[in-house]
């Protein structure tokens, strides 16, 4: 009886060591992706931040270079009985020019709206430039109370002044 050598094949599948190699690989990709994902939400995150980062510096700056000083007398504000006017009158003191037509008026914290208010520069200019002076008509129903009494004016940007005057 002659031996014969029965020929075993070793398939990938009966390697146990080829399994956990697999596993592994299935692992290592599942966490690449993952970390992956996670980069790419972040990016995005740090991206949004960096953006509102800047432009909030940019108007933080615009601040910080405009500025709007009141320079009517509190004592004294002028009133036309004819036309039912208050003339309120304001410097702009900082280093930005401003549109006029982007700005608040609130008297004792109401809102003057544009119907009621009138805006004009004393160069006929369209902007407000630095150093230049503005007069506001504000047009009431009846005139204010006697007593104490508050202006603010807002610029487009933020930046205001307010201004308590008695009547």
């Amino acid at each position: 009886m002659a031996f014969t050598k029965k020929l075993h094949i070793c398939t990938f599948a009966d390697d146990r060591r080829a399994e956990t190699a697999i596993t592994h690989m299935i692992f290592f990709i599942t966490a690449i992706l993952i970390a992956m994902t996670v980069v790419a939400i972040m990016t995005s995150n740090v991206q949004s931040l960096t953006s509102s980062s800047a432009s909030s510096s940019k108007v933080l700056s615009e601040q910080l270079k405009t500025d709007i000083t009141i320079i009517s007398d509190p004592e004294l504000i002028p009133y036309d009985t004819t036309t039912k006017e208050y003339t309120f009158y304001a410097k702009n003191t900082g280093r930005t020019e401003l549109d006029t037509e982007y700005m608040d008026i609130l008297i004792d914290g109401l809102y003057v709206y544009s119907d009621d208010l009138e805006i004009s520069l004393f160069d006929q200019d369209v902007l407000w430039r630095p150093g230049y002076l503005l007069m506001i008509n504000v047009t009431v129903t009846e005139p204010l109370s006697n007593g104490d009494h508050r202006l603010l004016i807002a610029a487009e940007n933020g930046k205001s002044d307010s201004m308590d005057f008695r009547i």
